[in-house]
């Protein structure tokens, strides 16, 4: 095998093979994230509801930050990496940034401690606050997300993408069924408790996995990595661009907990549930071609740019055909968490259309990232992401979730119209490669 170029047969065997896990994953990770969120949504009160939703936000949020983009470059330095079998660069590449990520967790676990020390926002401790537990969580879901990164970089994508999209849930709610049966009635807590008990055993269990497969072997005479500042200067705005894309969805729930009442965090998180099936699949169509655009990107700009639009049409039509499904069956889908989770169908629409604006426009912001335009991202981001406060700010007082709604549509249209034009622009800086 050539080291910079994916022979064709293989490429297109693997397409047809990847096509059908993310497919699976797709379908079956939402029917499980949505079980498990009717689950959550029956056993806790929508107000205890709207806290799990806001503190898993917290933490998400957070492991993408303490990773510094790590998982985000990993595609685009390990897959060629990989192709080459150079074990050596990838075991330094996972040491370096999971060494970050566990000191920049203990600093982040801290600083929550003391808020609630200080009686800071509502992260007391001794009121057992979901932000705070989760909190000891955060690094178990950065080191997932890397392990993952490391596997899709191998073309190992039901290994990378299944045990997160469908097992996760699907585990959490049978923790959920278990406390149910031993305590008949489940508290906060237990819930977030359980669920970093599962994505611990998950994260583990890839652990292993890529220590099985000779993608992660330790040898006494692997040097560290020479090129840290460089990689961090792509992994950063990478990160950076993820944080702001990430805190685009879920700033509402977090404006809604201060300016809304208590019950609409809940009824809103039950609309943003259902309408998160678009961007799942752009980013689940995207994983396939990820690692091809690494070993394409090694040799030619024009190669990696036609394997683009072939997965751009692909993300075009499912978009569209999903947007269309929602729009038509929205509420069937929100009557699933009962009838009082039927206020959000506005909202549900609204949102619908903000993340189909989205996920059409995700795989060219992450074009950019890859052909050293991160920075770009970060600066488009920014201002969506202060145009959506500010929309907040002004909507939700008057017009509640479906204001908080609005003001996501308006961010992310005007978010992908400035992607796609900084896209058409023409690349002025030279491509990064492991060499």
């Amino acid at each position: 095998m050539d080291a910079t170029t994916f022979p064709r047969q293989t490429q297109t065997a693997y397409l047809k093979s990847g096509s059908l896990i993310m497919l699976m994953s797709l379908l079956f990770g939402f029917a499980a994230d949505y079980g498990f969120n009717l689950v959550l949504s029956r056993v806790l009160s929508p107000h205890a509801y709207g806290d799990y939703k806001v503190a898993y936000a917290f933490a998400v949020l957070s492991s993408v930050v303490i990773l510094l983009g790590g998982d985000r470059i990993a595609p685009r330095m390990l897959s060629a990496a990989i192709v080459k079998n150079e074990t050596g660069y990838i075991f330094s590449f996972v040491r370096f940034y999971v060494c970050l990520s566990l000191m920049l967790s203990v600093i982040l676990i801290l600083a929550t401690y003391l808020g609630g020390l200080l009686h800071l926002g509502t992260t007391d401790p001794e009121a057992h606050h979901p932000m705070l537990l989760m909190s000891f969580f955060i690094p178990v879901i950065a080191c997932g997300a890397l392990l993952s990164r490391v596997l899709q970089s191998a073309k190992l994508l039901a290994l990378s993408n299944l045990p997160w999209r469908v097992a996760l849930p699907l585990l959490k709610m049978a923790a959920i069924a278990v406390l149910l049966f031993v305590m008949q009635e489940v508290q906060l807590w237990q819930v977030i408790v359980s669920g970093g008990i599962v994505a611990t055993a998950i994260a583990l269990w890839q652990w292993r996995k890529t220590q099985s497969l000779g993608l992660l072997i330790y040898h006494p005479d692997i040097s560290a990595l020479k090129e840290k500042r460089q990689l961090l200067s792509l992994s950063v705005p990478m990160m950076l661009a993820m944080l702001i894309t990430m805190a685009l969805n879920q700033i509402d729930l977090l404006m809604l907990e201060a300016l809304a009442e208590e019950h609409q965090v809940g009824y809103f998180a039950a609309a943003a549930t259902t309408a998160h099936l678009l961007p799942v699949a752009q980013v689940t169509i995207a994983g396939i071609f990820l690692p091809l655009f690494g070993t394409a990107m090694e040799s030619s700009l024009d190669q990696a740019k036609v394997l683009f639009w072939q997965a751009q049409k692909i993300i075009l039509g499912v978009i569209i055909t999903l947007a269309l499904a929602g729009f038509a069956g929205g509420d069937r889908l929100l009557s699933f968490f009962g009838p009082d989770f039927l206020a959000a169908e506005p909202a549900l629409y609204w949102l619908i259309g903000a993340y189909a604006l989205w996920g059409v426009s995700g795989l060219a912001s992450t074009w950019l990232q890859y052909t050293n335009r991160g920075q770009d991202v970060v600066v488009i981001g920014l201002i969506a992401l202060i145009t959506d406060a500010g929309l907040n700010v002004w909507l939700i007082p008057a017009y509640g979730i479906q204001g908080a709604a609005i003001a996501t549509f308006v961010s992310m249209l005007m978010a992908g119209a400035c992607v796609w034009y900084r896209f058409f622009s023409p690349v002025t800086t030279d491509l990064v490669t492991t060499e």
